[in-house]
């Protein structure tokens, strides 16, 4: 396991949760959206269907990052 992956990742989650408290928007009107990847397979999910259509395309991208990565 590497260090600076793990590092990156908490990082991440960090500033993603840092700007989720921050944000001051309504909260009636939040849409939201994520996805899970568990191996090959995304599940996306989100709260409308522009949601869950942005989240799929996330998952392609980053699907498609990990396959030019590995390769």
């Amino acid at each position: 396991m590497r260090l600076d992956k793990v590092f990156i990742g908490i990082m991440l989650i960090f500033i993603g949760l840092s700007l989720f408290m921050l944000s001051t928007a309504n909260v009636e009107n939040v849409k939201y959206g994520g996805v899970v990847i568990i191996g090959p397979f995304p599940i996306v999910f989100g709260s409308s269907i522009d949601m869950a259509i942005i989240g799929l395309l996330i998952a392609v991208v980053m699907i498609l990052i990990v396959l030019a990565l590995l390769r």
